[in-house]
């Protein structure tokens, strides 16, 4: 396996693959969630819910990892570690972007439509102090 170049991970990045967010529970040991994501100015953007078990995590400990990879060679993977931030600033429309890279442009707007709650849908921002990208192409 070799490094990504950089233009291999923003390429990567843009691919609809669907994440792995590890948080902290209180007692200390990791919570796991498949997420949507979308990565924008450097910056992993994931929409969900206040109520999630994630989201009470980062509220007690913002530190978390990511996983993003394919389940098909050739095989490449995007590990992330960093901090994450829960904000309320643009949320159905970030919410919309995000959907709309994984079910298209009708679909997504419908989803989010139907599972955004005003003052409940948060977005979570992770920015990467870490970043490991691996492809086995040659």
């Amino acid at each position: 396996m070799a490094t990504m170049t950089q233009e291999q991970v923003h390429t990567f990045l843009d691919e609809p693959h669907v994440g792995h967010l590890v948080t902290l529970r209180p007692a200390g040991s990791p919570h796991v969630a498949p997420i949507w994501y979308e990565y924008r100015d450097g910056r992993f953007l994931i929409w969900t819910s206040r109520e999630t078990r994630k989201v009470k995590n980062i509220l007690g400990d913002g530190r978390a990892a990511l996983s993003i990879a394919t389940d098909s060679e050739p095989y490449k993977y995007v590990t992330v570690e960093g901090t994450v931030s829960v904000s309320e600033t643009d949320v159905e429309a970030t919410g919309i972007s995000i959907a709309s890279r994984y079910q298209g442009r009708e679909r997504g707007t419908a989803f989010i439509a139907e599972h955004f709650k005003e003052g409940v849908s948060v977005v979570l921002s992770l920015v990467p102090d870490n970043l490991v990208a691996w492809t086995d192409e040659a």
